[in-house]
């Protein structure tokens, strides 16, 4: 730990610094059969000052010995641990020793250990999967991030606390073994026993499993073993380390070389028969290798780079430094089979794990509290490498599209929490990994990298890694690095950004015939801001978009004035590069209503400013600074529309009115769905149903999105289709239904089903396509969200308690079931009596994963829109020790009530313009 951050913060949880490891020498032997693996580590300390106890982080490991030795002794260089204490709370294990070790000297501390291979996502874990006979077998993979590596060896398990690394791994011969380093040798492995049965010194409670001279039920045969070592790694964070044991295939490839200034070899590793799934994958990591290493003027610093499909993964991927690890999904796409909304996210995926090896590797955070500079930065720059590899795909309009909403709707809570956030006890840090700490971060570096301009922001990135490169560092160190490039004081305005929870609306208000007056408060999506609450003033560029270009402003006061055209003809937050809404006066949003019609000649023919304009009016009517009829009539200005993300942006507001209003008369949401319709039938009708080979990628992504509208909205001629391709599927045509189109077509059959019987039919064969294990995981995973839709209580009970059934849906997929349900009016009830009849039950089985556990609460609380609703759920939770997932718990319940204050404000608004405007839709 970093003495200087420990005084700063002295309520930090860290490890006393009278010693510092420079160097673990860890062996590791995992029965697959047993899930039992022992462990032998031998630690290079540099002794601070005189000590007689060594505290390090262990959890759910048995020690059986401890010795440590030093020249620094008076007697025996050796001493045993004469006790050893655990602080299970804490994860500390205490050992005294007899004799003291003066400070300034080195010394060397071995301990043999073992643990447990378990099924819960973290540490040193166990995955299961299928042979080719369908038989049941386990691989071992590790999740360390943030705080397990303490589950696979006794260690100083921060992330300041860097050292080399010698690791080996001791397998089944027939076994693939990989870890951080390459191989340096592989051999039989000479059991000499000491690694699994010596016993010396103290012992947690009773030693289990093998002991010397006995052979545990399950043990491998030492000649059925290998033993495989590693290179030395360079210095690194033990978040960092890894090792994954198991039966892989891989397929191979060198990057160029051109800025690495040599090849990099580069492997897709997979279970059998899978393999060939990950060429998309292997050849976004061949590009972005050389990539990063040009834009970070660095060059990637391990020999080699593997990737490895997990069946059973917590996370999307883990970057562990020369060895990610991914959820299937997130890594293999089959260009034939699977989706193409999966093209994008696995390129996306491996990007961002690739831009870690520097930016969170190679440069680490010093403590948890920076835990955004890696995820916001590696979300960023992972995009701008999508950006590099697949032009075409218009990244930053998707970003505008996808990644800032979800960063804007979370930070427009109360519940939220700032970009930079202070963490003392480290049971806190997993509820930081969401949307603030990705995405608003992303969003943040975006603003000011446009700002900067990109080229000056990476040169003081350079400089950055530079600096800090195999160290630690700080907000203010990357801060640093860009006032010197940018000859300006970062800090000053960035600080307000990263430090301050939320950001603000800025409301127009005409001043003159050409000045308008731009007031900054902070924006709650609940619309009752207090004073109190209001007191950050945001350093805001402005970007002013005129008919003759960008006039480049910046708000820094609470109320500014500023210059524009007579004919008030102007937009704020040109290209939306930065981190606000905007509130017009109703003739502006009209004007620009007007600009919206003309299409390219128009003002708004930047695709992201059309974006940006629909999602401030889609949240602004959530919050009441506008009405939700003013979006309802904005709407109705895109008919002429083409690109696909402003069809998206109106597609995701139009269904949250349908969700959030859905307990309205039969006529208001039927009116609704008529809007609708009106909108995205024409182009469902247009694009129609085939895939050309010469179709560009955001043609493809329309058209899924136009057909998927226009089915959940009655449109008749495309539920026909649906039903009429569903089936031909069913009975063997793959060709009749595309498999970008497979979700969707789930999705509208059961919706339109006209009956029980009809829906029960359709769902067994969507059940039957999940569990088809030939498939794709995505069409799999495809599937099983679909089966979500079911408005049959028999069905979604069966669909509740799948995810109690390990063998039917993994632990990290009853997530889907659990979103699925919450998105559905008609399970909103079913989904929060089942998690609160099996709330024990489901704690406990997420007890190790409790971002999923948070998951399932979000899911279940937070989809109701009735205030006696939302207090019988804040009475279930009133006695219940929610300090692992309150934040997630009251995220849900406050984003609840803003949806049942919306509809209590403006149900009878929207019911009397349905009424008033139904007729016009067809």
């Amino acid at each position: 730990m970093c003495t200087s951050s420990a005084v700063e913060n002295p309520d930090r949880q860290v490890l006393p610094t009278n010693v510092k490891p420079t160097h673990y020498d860890l062996t590791l032997q995992p029965n697959l059969k047993t899930f039992i693996f022992y462990g032998h580590v031998k630690v290079n300390l540099n002794v601070n000052k005189d000590t007689k106890s060594i505290v390090l982080n262990t959890r759910d490991i048995k020690i059986h010995s401890a010795i440590l030795s030093s020249d620094g002794l008076k007697t025996e260089s050796k001493q045993t641990a004469t006790e050893i204490t655990y602080d299970k709370e804490k994860d500390l294990a205490t050992m005294q020793f007899a004799e003291t070790v003066p400070g300034n000297t080195k010394a060397v501390l071995d301990i043999h250990f073992e643990g447990e291979l378990n099924d819960q996502m973290a540490g040193f874990y166990r995955s299961s999967y299928k042979d080719a006979e369908g038989n049941t077998q386990y691989l071992a993979t590790t999740q360390f991030e943030s705080t397990d590596a303490r589950r696979a060896f006794p260690c100083w398990d921060e992330p300041s606390l860097k050292a080399t690394f010698d690791v080996t791994l001791v397998v089944p011969t027939e076994l693939v073994a990989l870890s951080n380093m390459d191989v340096i040798s592989e051999k039989p492995y000479n059991d000499t026993g000491k690694l699994t049965g010596k016993t010396e010194g103290k012992t947690e409670g009773k030693t289990e499993g093998k002991t010397e001279g006995k052979t545990e039920a399950g043990a491998v045969a030492a000649k059925d073993l290998k033993e495989v070592k590693y290179s030395t790694s360079p210095l690194m964070s033990t978040y960092l380390l890894a090792f994954v044991i198991g039966p892989f295939e891989y397929i191979e490839a060198f990057t160029s070389g051109e800025h690495n200034g040599r090849p990099i070899r580069s492997r897709v590793y997979a279970l059998p028969g899978s393999v060939e799934q990950g060429r998309h994958a292997l050849n976004v990591c061949i590009a972005a290798l050389e990539y990063f290493a040009k834009v970070f003027g660095e060059p990637y610093p391990l020999p080699k780079i593997d990737m490895v499909a997990i069946p059973d993964f917590e996370a999307g991927a883990m970057e562990n430094w020369g060895l990610v690890t991914y959820r299937t999904v997130a890594l293999l796409f089959d260009e034939k089979s699977s989706s193409i909304v999966f093209k994008k996210s696995t390129a996306y995926t491996v990007c961002h794990e690739l831009a870690h090896q520097w930016f969170g590797n190679l440069v680490t955070m010093e403590w948890w509290d920076h835990l955004w500079l890696n995820e916001g930065f590696a979300t960023w720059v992972g995009w701008l490498a999508v950006d590099d590899i697949y032009p075409e795909w218009d990244i930053w309009t998707s970003f505008v599209n996808e990644d800032m909403p979800r960063a804007l709707s979370l930070d427009a809570l109360r519940s939220s929490h700032p970009i930079e956030v202070t963490v003392n006890d480290p049971a806190e840090i997993h509820q930081i990994f969401d949307a603030i700490s990705y995405y608003k971060g992303a969003s943040v570096i975006r603003m000011l990298s446009s700002w900067l301009g990109v080229e000056t922001f990476m040169k003081g990135v350079r400089l950055y890694i530079q600096r800090h490169k195999w160290g630690n560092a700080s907000t203010n160190d990357l801060w640093t690095a860009l006032s010197e490039e940018a000859n300006m004081d970062v800090s000053k305005f960035m600080t307000l950004w990263t430090k301050r929870v939320g950001y603000p609306v800025l409301t127009v208000e005409q001043e003159s015939q050409e000045s308008i007056k731009v007031t900054q408060s902070r924006y709650l999506s609940t619309g009752d801001l207090n004073d109190d609450e209001d007191t950050t003033v945001w350093w805001a560029p402005l970007g002013v978009l005129l008919p003759s270009g960008v006039e480049n402003h910046t708000l820094t006061e609470k109320s500014q004035t500023f210059p524009v055209p007579a004919d008030h003809l102007f937009k704020l937050n040109a290209g939306q590069t930065s981190v606000y809404r905007v509130n017009y006066p109703i003739e502006n949003i009209r004007t620009l209503g007007e600009e919206i019609k003309k299409g390219s000649k128009g003002l708004l023919s930047n695709t992201a400013d059309r974006v940006g304009l629909v999602a401030d009016a889609g949240n602004l009517c959530v919050s009441g600074e506008q009405t939700t009829t003013a979006l309802l009539e904005l709407a109705q200005a895109f008919v002429n529309e083409e690109n696909y993300f402003v069809w998206s942006q109106l597609s995701t507001h139009i269904s949250n009115i349908l969700t959030v209003f859905y307990d309205q008369s039969e006529e208001t949401r039927d009116g609704l769905k008529a809007l609708r319709r009106s909108l995205f039938a024409p182009i469902a009708h247009k694009l129609g149903w085939e895939f050309a080979e010469t179709d560009d990628y955001l043609t493809n992504i329309l058209r899924v999105l136009a057909l998927t509208n226009a089915g959940r909205s009655n449109d008749r001629e495309t539920v026909e289709q649906a039903k009429k391709r569903f089936w031909q599927f069913i009975e063997g045509n793959t060709e009749a239904l595309h498999p970008n189109l497979r979700g969707p077509v789930y999705g509208i059959v059961l919706i339109t089903a006209e009956n029980e019987e009809e829906e029960e039919k359709l769902w067994e064969e969507i059940l039957k396509i999940y569990r088809d294990e030939s498939l794709p995981s995505d069409q799999r995973l495809i599937a099983l969200s679909s089966l979500g839709g079911a408005k049959s209580k028999a069905l979604i009970n069966r669909y509740l308690n799948m995810s109690l059934d390990e063998k039917e849906v993994r632990g990290q997929d009853s997530l889907y079931i659990f979103r699925s349900l919450s998105s559905n009016p008609d399970a909103r009830d079913l989904l929060w009596n089942f998690f609160t009849t099996n709330f024990d039950l489901l704690r406990a089985k997420f007890s190790k994963s409790l971002s999923l556990f948070a998951s399932a609460v979000r899911s279940a609380a937070g989809s109701f829109v009735n205030f006696d609703r939302i207090a019988e759920v804040e009475a279930f939770f009133a006695d219940k020790d929610t300090k692992e997932y309150a934040r997630s718990l009251q995220q849900a319940l406050e984003g609840a009530r803003v949806n049942a204050k919306w509809v209590e404000r403006d149900h009878q608004l929207v019911a009397d313009w349905v009424s008033e405007n139904a007729k016009k839709f067809t």
